[in-house]
């Protein structure tokens, strides 16, 4: 069998910005860094208006910069379990959620009471250093 080889990911650049309005940005960022800085820059604001965020007092610019370039850096550079961060918390909390009942991938009844019989033989050998267990 013969593999073709392809190049999709060769002519995949991705989009990059180096100024907002005439003011170059220190370095370029890519759309999706700027959407996750800008996101958590709005989180990061509707949550300035409850009480608990005066835990930090006036630290303006960890609260409004240090942390949405945190959480962009976070969410655009690393990998939980070979996915995106964002993509792996959603499978988690989705699994978490999930009554966890499956057979090939079908959902399968949950019987209450229900005694477990093996049938058939099952094999085994002992362990010939004379260590039986």
């Amino acid at each position: 069998m013969k593999q073709i080889r392809i190049y999709n990911q060769v002519f995949r650049i991705e989009k990059t910005v180096y100024s907002i309005q005439g003011i170059p940005l220190p370095i370029p960022v890519s759309y999706r860094q700027l959407a996750f800085f800008v996101g958590t820059l709005f989180i990061m604001l509707l949550l300035n208006t409850l009480p608990f965020m005066n835990w930090f007092g006036n630290y303006y610019l960890v609260k409004f910069i240090g942390v949405p370039i945190l959480v962009s850096w976070f969410f655009t550079r690393k990998t939980l379990d070979g996915k995106a961060p964002h993509r792996f918390l959603f499978r988690y909390f989705e699994h978490l959620i999930s009554h966890h009942y499956f057979a090939r991938y079908q959902n399968i009844e949950k019987t209450t009471n229900a005694k477990y019989q093996y049938e058939g033989e099952v094999a085994f050998r002992f362990n010939s250093g004379g260590d039986n267990i």
